[in-house]
């Protein structure tokens, strides 16, 4: 059996504020049952997601929904050109703009870590 990631304390807070998020939400919807929630982890976000999976496991099970499915999706980099408008994953993180060549790019996706959905029944 392989041992559990490290949970660094980065990733034990963004559990800890994910799960608030999650009981506040539920406390909308008084008697329904949690049965999964959707979080969206950014490759930019500084969260390592099996790490945080990890964490929100542990979290989940001392709340009232130990059952809940846990779903996380990555999100990937992506970039925006100031200088020409176009979008684009960088390659092999090269954040020049591959259509024109400028430096003058903004990351727009891909640096957060969000509560996506419940599914609740």
């Amino acid at each position: 059996m392989a041992a559990p990631p490290e949970s660094s304390v980065h990733e034990v807070a963004l559990a800890e504020a994910v799960w608030r998020q999650v009981t506040g939400e539920m406390g909308r919807h008084q008697g329904g049952c949690l049965l999964a929630v959707d979080l969206v982890v950014g490759e930019w976000s500084g969260a390592d997601p099996e790490s945080l999976e990890f964490a929100l496991s542990l979290v989940a099970a001392d709340s009232k929904w130990p059952e809940a499915c846990l779903r996380i999706r990555r999100q990937p980099l992506a970039l925006r050109c100031r200088a020409c408008g176009r979008e684009f994953e960088p390659a092999e993180k090269v954040l020049a703009c591959p259509g024109c060549g400028s430096a003058d790019t903004e990351i727009f996706l891909g640096r957060d870590v969000y509560l996506e959905s419940l599914e609740i029944e």
